[in-house]
């Protein structure tokens, strides 16, 4: 049985891969690609209090960047796909 991190690793490539093929199909026009990428590529700023937003590194800033690299890794195979193929 592979380590925890490798299963679960194992677990989300393979989640990625069906978002990415479900996504594919599912956005076929310049319209849906602007509608997908307004909705969900979008950057979020913890709130810290702080006068300098980060300056004061918390937990929060962990959590953030982890959903900020797998939204990348989903949404940048459907970005690729329609700068290749605009329309």
């Amino acid at each position: 049985m592979p380590a925890p991190n490798a299963a679960l690793d194992a677990r989300l490539d393979a989640q990625r891969r069906v978002l990415g093929w479900i996504l594919a199909r599912m956005v076929t026009t310049p319209a849906q690609f602007i509608d997908l990428i307004e909705n969900l590529d979008q950057s979020v700023i913890p709130q810290d209090h702080q006068e300098d937003p980060g300056a004061v590194p918390t937990e929060a800033f962990g959590s953030i960047a982890a959903f900020a690299a797998e939204m990348r890794a989903i949404l940048d195979p459907v970005k690729r796909q329609h700068q290749d193929d605009p329309g």
